[in-house]
Parts: structure tokens; sequence; C-alpha cells
């Protein structure tokens, strides 16, 4: 029997690491899993950490490690399901390594099944609001100014937010920028000539190399996720005294994202085009985008003939018999 610990530590080292080769960031994501399952487990079983063994991850255990998530932690579903993925790849290695030893409890393990929950509809920007957005980074200070660079990047590219701080001056040195993007998917966006502009003139002011960061805060330190979400509220709330609609729905740095996908639609850009554009999977993700363009829908509805109406129904004769009746 392979100690509990020894399971733990070779899923992230050897199978992980050294035969899948994941991504940081789904170490990182893995990793947060797992201790947060492990100190719901140490709770639940009144016991230390070092003395979890394999059963102590039952069924019953996931589920109300699961239920925590949800009640107290207020996750939603979509990270439950990515913690409870986390703990099935988890599974899955152990029966491997294990054989017929855990194939029971790994079965039971297995057949939990992830939660389904309703899909909202794609929010995004129309070009006037982008435009307000940017009007409001009105170039005053040294933030932003930088805000303005990094939004019409992100507007430009369709960049996630990931793929937007982690980016060096040296990947937008040309009249295309270079994208890490995820699942270690490298990609090449050309830019507007405006863009290139900016970028331009923001690495010649700062001096920056090209193996420095593109966008850092004050401190000279990458900017973060949160970083970024906290200056596009702001700049939205500036832009909202001008344009209304932003401040009836939340703006985040994805939205930019679904706005460049939208737009891209209706200037009639083939969906395969977009998918390589965005760094889809699969084209099939791109087709999500179509769901949320009610222009696109209206003028399909405008090429479908309307039923005809229905024919009149001749009044009653006798209304007031009829009123008596039901009075009674």
């Amino acid at each position: 029997m392979i100690p509990f610990p020894s399971l733990v530590q070779r899923y992230f080292a050897e199978h992980l690491l050294a035969q899948r080769n994941v991504s940081p960031q789904t170490i990182a994501a893995y990793r947060d899993t797992f201790r947060l399952l492990l100190g719901f487990l140490s709770d639940h079983h009144h016991r230390r950490v070092d003395q979890l063994n394999f059963g102590s991850l039952s069924p019953e255990a996931v589920l109300a490690f699961l239920d925590h998530l949800e009640a107290q932690r207020r996750n939603s579903i979509p990270t439950r399901n990515a913690r409870l993925a986390a703990i099935r790849s988890f599974v899955h290695f152990v029966l491997t390594e294990t054989g017929p030893d855990h194939l029971v409890l790994g079965q039971r393990l297995q057949a939990i099944p992830f939660k389904r929950c309703t899909k909202p509809t794609i929010g995004f920007m129309t070009r006037g609001e982008v435009a307000a957005i940017l009007a409001a980074c009105d170039n005053t200070t040294w933030s932003s100014r930088r805000d303005r660079v990094l939004f019409t990047l992100m507007y430009n590219t369709g960049a996630r937010v990931s793929e937007i701080i982690q980016l060096q001056a040296g990947d937008a040195d040309g009249q295309v920028v270079r994208l890490h993007g995820k699942g270690r998917k490298d990609r090449q966006i050309p830019l507007w000539p405006q863009t290139r502009r900016l970028i331009q003139q923001w690495c010649r002011t700062h001096q920056l190399e090209s193996n420095q960061p593109l966008f850092t805060n004050r401190r000279g330190t990458p900017l973060t996720r949160v970083g970024v979400k906290f200056r596009l509220v702001r700049a939205v709330n500036i832009a909202a005294k001008n344009c209304p609609s932003l401040s009836t729905r939340p703006i985040s740095p994805h939205t930019f994202r679904h706005a460049t996908a939208l737009h891209l639609i209706q200037a009639g850009v083939a969906l395969e085009v977009i998918s390589l554009w965005l760094g889809h999977a699969s084209p099939a993700t791109t087709y999500n985008y179509i769901e949320a363009d009610l222009k696109m829908k209206a003028d399909c509805l405008s090429r479908l003939d309307a039923p005809p109406p229905p024919p009149r129904q001749r009044r009653a004769q006798y209304p007031q018999l009829l009123a008596f009746l039901e009075a009674l």
C-alpha cells in the first residue's frame, strides 16, 4: 500500500509535471484544490493531514467538500466542477498506480457527476461603449496613459487577461503581437496602426527593453488580474456618465474579449478565423457568440415570413345573457 501523502506527491511531481508536462496554471489550480480538500478532510475526519489515507477520500466526504465550496465559500457551480475534475484526475492516477487495491472506492469516486448549471448569455459591449471606455482614459496621468494602451490592445486582439498581463515589450515590437495563450498555444494577432503607435510610444517613453513587462503598476511589477479589473471598473464608472448603458450591467476584462469576437462576427469574418484569432480549443466554442448577437437573430427573423393572423371572431349576440349565467 502506497501512503496517501506519497500518492499526492507523485501525482504532482511525476504524473502532472514529468509525464503530462501540464502548464503552470493547471498545476496552480490543482494545487489550490488539494489545499482546500486536505484541510476539509482533516476537519471532517478529525485527523491531521499527515494521518489521512485514500479511504479518507470517500464519496460522502467528497460530496460534503463540494457542498462546502458552494455553501460556505460561495463558489460558483463551474468552480465546483473544476475542483471535482482535479479530484477525479487524481483518482484515475491512483487507480493506475495501485491496481485493484482501491478499485471499488475509485469507481465510486469517479461516478460523482458534474453539477449542471444555467449557462448565462455572453455579455459584450457595443462599439460605442468600447469607445466610451477608451475615451475615459484621458492621458492626463501615467496610469490613464497605460490604461489607454492596455484597453486598446485588449480590444484589438481579444486576448485573455492572463495573456495580456504576461506580455513583454518584445512581444509587440512590430505589426503583430505574439500572445502566449491557454494550453501553451502561441498565436500572432495583427495590430491596427493606431494600436501599434500607442505601444511604440509607450515603450519609447519608458525605455522598455524587449524582456521587460509591457504593463506594470507604479511599483514596477507586472499588472495582475485584480489590477486590470480595478482599472477597468474605474474607467467604466467614468465612461458611464456619457454612456449610461455601461452602468446597467457588470463589465469585466473578459467582456472586451467577447466584444472583439462579436464585432468580428458582425463584420462577416468566418467563425473558423475568429476561433484561431481568439485561440479557442475548438470552433464550437466560437458558436456561443452567435447566441449573443441579437442583430444577427433579427436579420434571420426578417427573412422568415410571419404566420397569418387568426381569423376575427364574431362578437357574441347575447353578452348580457352570458353575464347573467356566469353570475348564477
